[in-house]
């Protein structure tokens, strides 16, 4: 991570768990020392160099920054569930390799969404990709194409005012953008901008949800990192605060290694907006899942 977030987490912790980094200080200027003292008594002039008051300051100094450095909320967490890697990091779900996973609405034609969803995100890119309205139509033929098997409802809908299709919790589907692979899965009654309901999604329905996503989920993988964001965040409008929500996200991908095995993919990764840091923290994770 970049010095900004390494600052951003040593704050953190220092507002939250201030003794957590005056221990770590004390046991680093402990260490120091106790290199130290056999040192000067081994070599008398070295005594000189680590001496005096600014010398002192100094050795506080350095073990404040150290003890604060390592006592920072984590940047990531691994876990191990059976043979399968499972890694929790903070970070922009698009800058990393592998798979991207994206939820969308079960009204899966939709493009008029919110532009900061991961769904405008993406459409974004392929509009940039294909110069406008070609990348546009681009993205409607691949998501076309993609749903000509699955199963869907006729349903007429009062915010656009027309028949579209709905489809099942969990519908998913596989897309590729300048060799990038992104998996879409259906979680939500709508992501359409201005449209958006207090009850978009919740606790039972994400799960279902899930279920089917990781079925699909092995088939797509072939080896490839998975990479997930947090779902049930953001428009779903599920009752739950992140730390649980996370919980969820963990027990649905146990779940399916429990029902499936092992997925074959290098690393199944949850990937957390940096607006978590003040809520999760991840040495919590590991210790109870590593």
């Amino acid at each position: 991570m970049n010095s900004q977030g390494l600052f951003k987490r040593i704050t953190i912790t220092l507002r939250k768990q201030p003794l957590k980094v005056f221990t770590y200080a004390f046991v680093v200027y402990a260490t120091i020392w106790t290199i130290l003292e056999p040192l000067i008594g081994i070599v008398p002039n070295a005594s000189r160099y680590f001496s005096g008051e600014i010398k002192f300051i100094s050795l506080i100094l350095i073990s404040v920054l150290i003890g604060a450095y390592r006592s920072a909320i984590p940047q990531e967490a691994n876990l191990k569930y059976g043979n399968s890697n499972i890694k929790i990091v903070f970070g922009d779900l698009f800058s990393f390799d592998g798979i991207k996973v994206i939820p969308v609405s079960r009204f899966f034609h939709e493009t008029q969404v919110i532009p900061a969803s991961l769904q405008g995100k993406l459409i974004q890119k392929f509009a940039q990709s294909g110069e406008g309205s070609k990348g546009f139509e681009t993205y409607e033929k691949i998501i076309a194409d993609s749903l000509h098997t699955e199963s869907f409802q006729e349903v007429f809908r009062d915010e656009t005012q027309q028949n579209e299709r709905f489809y099942p919790l969990g519908t998913t589907v596989l897309l590729s953008l300048d060799g990038q692979p992104y998996i879409l899965f259906s979680l939500t009654e709508t992501e359409l901008k201005g449209y958006i309901p207090g009850d978009n999604c919740n606790a039972l329905k994400m799960w279902i949800a899930l279920e089917a996503f990781w079925k699909k989920a092995r088939i797509y993988a072939r080896g490839n990192p998975i990479n997930i964001p947090l779902i049930g965040s953001g428009v779903t409008g599920i009752r739950l605060d992140s730390i649980h929500l996370l919980e969820l996200n963990l027990l649905a991908i146990a779940n399916s290694l429990e029902e499936g095995g092992k997925i074959t993919t290098e690393e199944i990764r949850i990937i957390l907006h940096s607006k978590y840091l003040e809520d999760i923290d991840l040495s919590k994770f590991q210790d109870i899942w590593g």
